[in-house]
């Protein structure tokens, strides 16, 4: 993300996990606010409303994990 980038209110259906690469990610959940520093993590469950913030570049792994026995038929 380039600097002074947000990324306002989203929310996934499914789990996802950011990894800092490289940079600072400021994560805003709830009331909280959660600053990720370069070789952080952090995972969400799904259906957490949250919006990102970063005041520099910064490079990030996003993983989305999809709970497939959810989806399984019988």
């Amino acid at each position: 993300m380039h600097g002074g980038t947000e990324v306002k209110s989203f929310q996934s259906n499914d789990s996802v996990t950011f990894q800092i690469i490289e940079g600072k990610l400021r994560f805003h959940v709830r009331k909280d606010t959660i600053t990720l520093n370069e070789g952080q993590l952090m995972t969400l469950d799904e259906n957490i409303k949250y919006s990102l913030t970063t005041q520099e570049e910064t490079v990030f792994l996003l993983t989305i994990s999809n709970d497939i026995s959810k989806n399984a038929v019988n």
